[in-house]
Order: structure tokens, then sequence, then C-alpha cells
């Protein structure tokens, strides 16, 4: 008898792991993040505004309650991730920055001065979506350096291949995989399948480092976005803090559903739904994509908002009429795990 207890206990012991391990599996496919920050490193020195950074040491000791030693046998690791995956985390990912990397720039521009707040079944003022351009991207093409492609070209970052969009950075190749693989695994949840946005938080203010992603034609077009205040604590360009908590003025990483459009306190704007762990408090943080005179399209430093997209007066109403309707934000850092 005392053979059997043994033997079912071992079968429900290796049935959790299998559970734990199993979910760990369907997570990773749902948001293809890993908020791991351990092993988060820097994998290409060569290419300063597309390099990640290695996690700073406080952040590995702040976190060190909540990481499995190596050591670790891996039944109690299985259960330690198990519940660590049930319970969610709070989005908090802290990167080094090295300053030797802070490239010159012609200006900077002051921080987002009003935070707006978000309450439930509060009415907003709609916006008038006639407004909006038809075609975004296409009125004034050459502002990006950019030719419109004809509507039946095939989209060439759906083949793996570099962006060959002129006037600007090309998407990360790591990025641009990351958002395909997710808007594909779950393309039911978006009714927006023409446009997908991907930001890169590895890259300066200064830099083209928002994309928006033209699944019929094959083109992107690169501009440039905030980050918070919170997320770049020493206002140096480079945002190496992000979060997912309230009032943590910070941006968030992972994926994002594109909602209501309306005015705000910040002008055109548009609410934002995180999809991942680490950006599930968008909505009530009032984390949303809006108008911004602290952003330029321009060699500027740009100035920090309190953790929402904020993209140029100029660039405001090709960026919303693109991703308005249920479209896919991917916001991560490239060459890292995220």
């Amino acid at each position: 008898m005392k053979t059997l207890n043994l033997a079912f206990a071992l079968t429900l012991a290796f049935t959790g792991v299998l559970q734990a391990k199993s979910m760990e599996r369907m997570r990773a496919r749902a948001e293809n993040i890993n908020i791991d920050t351990s092993s988060l490193a820097k994998k290409n020195s060569s290419v300063p505004d597309a390099a990640a950074r290695p996690v700073a040491a406080d952040s590995r000791q702040r976190n060190a309650d909540h990481e499995v030693r190596p050591s670790t046998s891996p039944l109690i690791a299985a259960i330690a991730q198990f519940f660590r995956l049930l319970f969610g985390a709070n989005g908090d990912v802290e990167i080094e920055n090295p300053s030797s990397e802070v490239p010159q720039v012609d200006g900077e521009l002051e921080d987002d001065a009003e935070e707006e707040t978000y309450d439930e079944g509060q009415t907003y003022e709609p916006l008038d979506e006639s407004t909006l351009p038809s075609e975004p991207f296409q009125q004034q093409p050459q502002q990006f350096g950019l030719l419109p492609q004809p509507q039946a070209q095939t989209p060439s970052f759906q083949q793996g291949q570099p962006s060959s969009d002129a006037g600007g950075p090309a998407v990360p190749e790591d990025l641009k995989r990351k958002a395909l693989d997710y808007f594909h695994a779950n393309s039911g949840r978006f009714a927006n399948k023409r446009y997908i946005g991907i930001v890169d938080f590895a890259a300066h203010s200064s830099r083209q480092r928002f994309w928006i992603l033209d699944l019929q034609s094959g083109s992107s077009h690169a501009i440039r976005v905030a980050h918070g205040t919170g997320s770049d604590p020493d206002n140096d360009g480079y945002a190496t803090r992000f979060s997912n908590v309230p009032n943590s003025r910070a941006s968030s990483l992972g994926f994002y559903l594109t909602g209501a459009l309306y005015n705000g306190k910040h002008g055109r704007s548009m609410r934002l739904h995180g999809l991942s762990g680490t950006n599930s408090n968008a909505l009530s943080r009032a984390v949303v994509l809006h108008d911004s005179d602290y952003v330029r399209e321009g060699n500027y430093k740009a100035g920090r908002s309190f953790g929402c997209l904020a993209v140029a007066n100029s660039q405001i109403a090709n960026v919303l009429a693109s991703l308005r309707g249920g479209a896919l934000i991917y916001a991560g850092i490239s060459n890292s795990d995220f």
C-alpha cells in the first residue's frame, strides 16, 4: 500500500510539472514576451539605437524573490513558475543605459505637463473620423522619402526580408517577427487586419522608432514617439524602466489592441487595451496614443509623456487613420527577449 501511495504521489507531482510547462507554453504563444529580465543582454553593440541594454544589478536584486535559481530542482522550479504565471507580474523591467551612446541632437523638447485620467462610463467627445485621411501616409510620401507602392505588391516584411523604405530606419527584424507571429496567431482579436504598429524602445527618443506596417502594400512608415517620464528618470532620451503599475508614469512593454477615437486633453487620441501581463493596466492608467507638442519630426530629443505613445502633431492623423478599429501595436526592445 505504501508503494502504491508513493507511486500515486509521484504521478501527481509529474502531472503538475507537465501542466505548469504546458501553461508556460500557452502563455508564451499568447503573449510572446518574456519578463525574466535576467536574460536580457546587449547583443549588438555596433548599432547604438537598436542595441538592448543589460539588466541593471539593482533590478536583479529587487526581483530576486521572484526568480528561480539555476540550482533549484526541476519540480520546485516548475511549481514556482506556475504560481508566478498564475498571479502575474507588475510589468516592471529595468535595463542599463550606456551614457556613451547618447546621440547629439539639435534641441530638446519640453515634457508633458498634464496627465489624462480614465473613468469607466464617462462620456468623451468622439473624434470625427471623416477628418482623417482615407489612405494614410499617401498624401505626402516625400516627407518620409517614400513613394506609394502598388496595392498588389507582396509585403516584403511578411517574407522576412529587410524593409526597402527610404528616408527612415528599417523595422528591427526581431520585433517585426514577434509582432507578425502574434498577429497571425491571434488574428481573430484584430478587426483591422491591414496595419500593425511596432515601437522599439531600445532607440533614443530623437530617432524614428515607431513603425506603421501596411500588410496590404508591404510598405512601412517610420515616425517618432515619446516614452514616459517614469521610463527615463535621468532624462537622457533613453527609456530604461518599464512598468504596468498605476501612477508610475512609465511606458509599458507588450501587445496592445487599439480602441476608441476621441478628443481629449491632448487633442486627437486613441484608447489602448493591454493584451500582455506587462501592460494589462493600460486602459485604467489612461495610457493612450495621442497628439503631442513635445514630439517633433526632426533631430530633437522628445519630451516625456506620462506613459502614453505620443506622436508629433504632423503625424497624428496618419497614425489614427491607419491603426483605428482594432489594430495591433507591439512595444518592445530590439535585440532582446522583449
